[in-house]
């Protein structure tokens, strides 16, 4: 039976959570969190045009799709063959 002290509190307080979606643009410390790398790295590959930021506010924020499409170009060949 179910009795007010068996039911762990965290049930009895919970509401239900709603997942938030995936961001479509990251900041440049998300941006480099996402690839594992410094911000340095990637405030460089805006600079080579590697990623165009959007533009038309004050932050930077670069398209997931392109860092997504820039992992996609690095990783398609493999190094070494088994």
């Amino acid at each position: 039976m179910n009795t007010p002290e068996n039911i762990p509190a965290a049930a009895v307080n919970s509401t239900p959570t709603i997942p938030l979606p995936e961001p479509l643009a990251y900041d440049i410390d998300q941006s480099a969190a996402a690839l594992n790398v410094c911000t340095k790295t990637v405030r460089r590959l805006v600079q080579r045009r590697v990623f165009t930021p959007l533009r038309g506010i004050r932050k930077v924020l670069i398209p997931r799709k392109q860092i997504e499409d820039y992992v996609k170009a690095c990783c398609e060949v493999p190094r070494f063959q088994p």
